[in-house]
């Protein structure tokens, strides 16, 4: 009997951004609130104040030296699935998903990440991916309490050309962070104000044979699952997304990424079943998911759809990389 790892108690929670919380919401320093002194000041003259530029620049030049500090070791699966267009898109903000040119093509991604062949998803679908694991002594280093211990998954949208990032050539690969889910509450606060990712707590439950984030996305391995081999992503593939640059809703003009390094090597897992609740990751109606779906993906009454699909067990030791969208 394998007995489900589920998530940490609340000394799991000081993860690596408490650090940033404290220096954000901290003292500015001066004379106590109330006191002679304080009630005298003058405001400052409009010339003396902070300009919104620079006071952009720093928060940038910050949140750019933080994420060097960010490093950990992700034991995670990774599994591409695909899933009719139109759902695909509503899974991004509509500056994204209304775009004729959001999805780069074999031969832009062939150019710019040297993706010699995306394997075929089927008439009318495009790949969504799905990354589920534990991140372990994960977060900013030098920091007290900066690391922590974690379940993490996330549902993102590979491949794409960024509607701020247009002029490029070849075209930079983008992935789009549709939602992340972890099991520290401290971690999710973290990443929905300061990284600027969509981010929601889950009671997240790991066995060797699944990973559940609940009431939003289930993996099962699955024996009856069929995958045609012509559809299968190979690790090379795999990792072109685990280390491209991503964003979010709310990443602004900045982009992320992650270098990793392998720890044990890629075990392919053949056979899975994967669930997403999309009514969660879309606020779309189930009435209207099936609509959407044309019968071209099993979609469950109550919304969810269900897809057989291949991936990877992975294990990768991670560091953060910052960048602005103009330097890119």
């Amino acid at each position: 009997m394998v007995l489900a790892e589920q998530e940490g108690d609340a000394s799991e929670e000081t993860g690596g951004i408490a650090a940033r919380v404290e220096v954000q919401n901290g003292s500015r320093g001066g004379p106590p609130e109330g006191s002679s002194e304080c009630a005298a000041a003058p405001l400052p003259s409009p010339r003396h104040r902070l300009q919104p530029s620079i006071r952009l620049t720093v928060t940038t030049m910050l949140a750019e030296a933080i994420s060097a500090l960010f490093t950990g070791h992700y034991d995670l699966i990774f599994v591409p699935v695909a899933l009719p267009e139109p759902l695909v898109r509503a899974l991004l903000p509509s500056e994204w998903g209304n775009a004729d040119d959001a999805f780069l093509s074999n031969d832009q991604l062939a150019q710019a990440a040297g993706v010699a062949q995306l394997p075929d998803p089927g008439h009318g679908k495009r790949w969504v991916c799905v990354e589920a694991g534990k991140q372990v002594d994960t977060g900013v280093n030098y920091v007290p309490m900066g690391k922590s211990t974690f379940f993490e998954a996330k549902v993102e949208v590979p491949f794409l050309r960024h509607p701020q990032v247009k002029t490029s050539s070849p075209p930079i690969p983008f992935t789009f962070k549709t939602v992340v889910l972890f099991s520290s509450r401290l971690m999710s606060f973290s990443s929905n104000h300061m990284t600027g990712l969509r981010s929601h707590h889950a009671v997240c439950i790991r066995t060797e044979s699944s990973y559940e984030a609940m009431d939003w996305l289930e993996i099962k391995n699955e024996g009856e699952a069929v995958v045609p081999e012509g559809t299968r992503w190979t690790e090379e593939l795999a990792r072109k997304v685990l280390e491209g640059w991503w964003v979010g809703e709310n990443t602004g003009h900045a982009a992320s990424k992650f270098i990793a390094t392998t720890v044990d090597p890629a075990k392919p897992r053949p056979q899975l079943r994967v669930r997403l609740n999309l009514p969660a990751l879309t606020s779309l109606t189930p009435e209207r998911i099936k609509e959407l779906a044309a019968g071209t993906v099993e979609v469950e009454e109550n919304g969810w759809v269900a897809v057989d699909a291949a991936g990877f067990d992975m294990s990768e030791s991670t560091k953060m990389q910052m960048a602005q969208l103009s330097s890119l």
